[in-house]
This record gives C-alpha cells, sequence and structure tokens, in this order.
C-alpha cells in the first residue's frame, strides 16, 4: 500500500473514530422529544464532510481521467429503488378490506335467517365470519404500518453537506412553499420569487461546478441511493413478514376451531 493510500486510510479511520466519538456525548443531550435534536449534527456533519473532502482530493485528477466518475456514474443507475413485495401484499389487503365491508353489509341483512340452518352450519358460518374478521384486522395493521412507512423521514434529510445532493434531489435546491390548495395572490407571489432565486442560484452552481464537485455528487447521490433501498427491501420484509404470520395464524385458529366442531367440543 502506497503511503498516499495509507494516509487516506488513516484520516477515514479517524474520521470514523470522531463521529463515533461525538455521537456518544451528542446522544445524551437528546431527550425522548426533542424538538431541535437535527441541530446537533451539524458537528458531525462537519467531521464526516472534511474528511470525504479529503478522500476526493487525494484519489485522482478528474480533469485528465474521467473512469472513476463514469464508474461511479453507471453503478448509481443501475440501483433498483423500489420493491416487488410491496405492492401485491397493499392491493391484497385493500381488497380484502373490500370484500370484507360487502361481507359484513351482506351479513347484517342475512343474519336472522341463520337461525334457520343446522347448529353445525351455524358454528361453521361463525368460525368463517370470525376468520374474515381476523384478515380484515391483519389488512388494517398492514396499511397502516404501510402509512407510517410512508410517513418516514430518511436519514439524508436532517443533513445539508453530506445528504441529499441538491443537483439530484428537490429538497436541496429547492426553498420549500406553501402547500395549501387553497392559495392567496401574496402566497403565489412568493412561490414565484422563491422560483426565480432557486433558479439563479441553481444556475451558479451548476456552472460553478469542478469535476471534484461532480465525483462527490455522484459519490453522495451513490451511497444514498443505497441507504434508501436497504430501507425500502427492510420496510417491504416487514410487510411481507407480518402479512405472512397474520394470515397462517388466522388460518391455523380457524383449522382448530373447524376440528373442535367437527370433534364435538363446541
Amino acid at each position: 500500500m502506497t503511503e498516499e493510500k495509507i494516509g487516506t486510510a488513516n484520516a477515514s479511520t479517524n474520521g470514523v473514530a470522531q463521529i463515533e466519538q461525538l455521537a456518544k456525548q451528542l446522544r445524551s443531550e437528546i431527550g425522548w422529544w426533542s424538538p431541535n435534536w437535527p441541530s446537533t449534527f451539524s458537528q458531525i456533519e462537519k467531521v464526516a464532510d472534511l474528511c470525504i473532502a479529503a478522500h476526493i482530493t487525494a484519489k485522482i485528477d478528474l480533469s485528465t481521467d474521467t473512469k472513476l466518475l463514469d464508474s461511479i456514474k453507471a453503478r448509481r443507475e443501475k440501483l433498483s429503488l423500489s420493491s416487488g413485495i410491496t405492492t401485491p401484499i397493499i392491493g391484497i389487503s385493500q381488497q380484502m378490506l373490500a370484500f370484507g365491508g360487502a361481507g359484513i353489509a351482506l351479513t347484517i341483512g342475512f343474519i336472522d335467517k341463520v337461525r334457520r340452518f343446522e347448529p353445525i352450519v351455524q358454528k361453521s358460518l361463525a368460525v368463517v365470519g370470525i376468520f374474515y374478521s381476523e384478515l380484515i384486522l391483519l389488512s388494517l395493521v398492514v396499511l397502516i404500518l404501510y402509512m407510517l412507512q410512508a410517513r418516514f423521514r430518511y436519514p439524508s434529510i436532517y443533513f445539508d453537506k453530506i445528504g441529499n445532493a441538491w443537483p439530484f434531489f428537490y429538497y436541496a435546491g429547492i426553498t420549500p412553499v406553501s402547500r395549501n390548495p387553497l392559495q392567496s395572490s401574496k402566497t403565489r407571489f412568493d412561490a414565484s420569487v422563491a422560483y426565480a432565486t432557486d433558479f439563479v442560484r441553481f444556475c451558479d452552481r451548476v456552472l460553478d461546478e469542478t469535476s471534484q464537485d461532480r465525483l462527490r455528487f455522484e459519490l453522495q447521490q451513490y451511497f444514498l441511493l443505497m441507504s434508501y433501498q436497504a430501507y425500502v427491501h427492510q420496510f417491504a420484509l416487514r410487510l411481507a413478514s407480518l402479512f405472512m404470520y397474520g394470515f397462517i395464524g388466522a388460518v391455523a385458529a380457524a383449522g382448530v376451531m373447524f376440528g373442535l366442531i367437527w370433534g364435538g367440543v363446541l
């Protein structure tokens, strides 16, 4: 290993150690509900930013060699940012809720006629009703968890320098404006001014970009997308596990109750 690589590796190790040490100190200052807790990240972000900048400066002269930049860009573009598990589970849960609502309405309309059936038929219908009620409850839990996950704020949101790279994501380059669908003239005027000023700043930043900046942005967005991918797949696996275990539990409970009915216990 060359001296340059050794120095870069040592700088990285020292940076990680500093971040971990700062995290231990700052964690003790954060209460259970601290509205301003993101402001404590500034020290950690400063250490990480300096460490990354040192890495990039020591690596390569991108004015003469763009292979590294092209390689990182190609890897970033191939990342998959969605999961094939979540959509089918949400679709099944929505269908269960729809059929469950229709089933409840149908049951209310014909509940008085159930008494005409044989006792074993009545008990079987009761088990089916319990089974479907469990599936409806499972679907509600899955949809609520999905909505909570949709409101999850990813860690990159809280950083200004090492979070979302401004050339790739609006959060780091666009001024927040009112999201109220009913807006006054002043609100629309302020949003228009924000658009104009953001456009000027955006053009200045793009035109002032250097090869080192482009490498930094590609690396930053590459890692951000990997982090996002990890969260998306973890959320999808959580939904899949919840749905699978809940469905298996409902089927097992229905099987046990049917067995007790046919065995004469119920």
